[in-house]
């Protein structure tokens, strides 16, 4: 019997769920490939455990950047693990349903689509993110009325206006809440001379970060590694540096906010006045980022809740009304 699969691959995590089981897997996007044999090892928190304890012939990959496939085979192999995790044989050929950033392009679509195909997959649907995520939350995204949501994702950040099943207007980056790690790290390097570990980092960004610099003068302490000797130490690190780490990606995500919003019809204009934006996506909670984003625009943001699967409840919910909802796929699938 087919099984009905929905399936957001984002760069920094990865969700599978069932139309009748729910949100059977949201892990980390990292899958562990033993080179030899070709076989998978393990997939999410189990491949990130893997890292540094494995022998040569075992590989830790993370597949995706900036929202995009980066290796093909690894994708595929990636979406076999989880279709062995929720129980879904090649036998039994399943259709799938997969989310996509709206700036991907034809061959980006496509390698994603055949990824899928490689995995087992029978038969398999695309969803731009933002429709994905407007159906999740519950707005009328087939009325013709304007639904305005911002994705703010780890490797791409995408705000949309949507109305009668499509978007008519939006403003995409290939930035997120990755590119805010990696300025941290840097700036860790350049300014302290210390290399921190990506969980350090992390923590960093959810305790000290502010969209608006609120945090000044506060600091917290970390254990990190010298570059120049090596060593472990602990150095005090202040809110001030973390906060400048923000400011690129977050003048990116204000910029593409702004450009959907400008390019969008009077009318819907003015439902999106009335009904304000939503934000979703892993670094929706940032601190501070929606009143931000309010302040700029002019327009009453609100943040959903679980920001994180909102996309994939969507796609969870069209698995119930594939018929009804076929020609928003039909519009993605270019």
């Amino acid at each position: 019997m087919a099984t009905d699969v929905a399936l957001d691959i984002g760069t920094s995590r990865t969700r599978l769920a069932t139309a009748d089981r729910g949100i059977l897997f949201d892990e980390p996007t990292m899958v562990a490939i033993d080179t030899t044999s070709g076989e998978v090892v393990d997939v999410g928190h189990g491949a990130i455990d893997l890292i540094g304890r494995t022998p040569r012939h075992t590989v830790v990959f993370r597949p995706l950047s900036q929202g995009t496939t980066v290796d093909f085979d690894v994708t595929a192999r990636l979406i076999a693990g989880l279709f062995e995790r929720a129980g879904v044989s090649k036998l039994s050929r399943a259709r799938v349903v997969m989310s996509v950033p709206s700036l991907a392009t034809s061959i980006e679509r496509r390698a994603l689509r055949q990824a899928a195909v490689q995995a087992g997959a029978r038969e398999v649907s695309l969803m731009e993110a933002p429709i994905a995520a407007a159906i999740g939350l519950g707005l009328p995204v087939q009325d013709p009325v304007g639904s305005a949501v911002t994705v703010l994702g780890a490797g791409a950040s995408e705000s949309a206006l949507i109305s009668l099943g499509g978007i008519v207007s939006s403003g995409a980056r290939r930035v997120g809440g990755n590119d805010i790690d990696n300025a941290i790290a840097t700036l860790l390097r350049l300014r302290q001379g210390v290399v921190a570990a990506p969980t350090v980092i992390e923590e960093l960004k959810i305790s000290m970060s502010s969209a608006r610099s609120r945090s000044h003068g506060q600091s917290h302490t970390i254990s990190a590694r010298a570059i120049e000797d090596g060593k472990i130490e602990t150095v005090e690190v202040r809110a001030e540096l973390v906060n400048a780490a923000l400011a690129d990606t977050v003048s990116a995500t204000l910029r593409l906010i702004q450009e959907c919003l400008a390019d969008a019809p009077p009318d819907l204009s003015q439902d999106v006045s009335t009904q304000g934006m939503v934000l979703v996506g892993g670094h929706a909670q940032l601190t501070d980022f929606a009143e931000l984003i309010a302040h700029t625009t002019g327009v009453t943001i609100r943040v959903a809740d679980e920001p994180g699967t909102v996309i994939i409840r969507g796609l969870q919910m069209c698995l119930e009304e594939m018929s009804s909802l076929h020609s928003l796929f039909r519009q993605v699938d270019r």
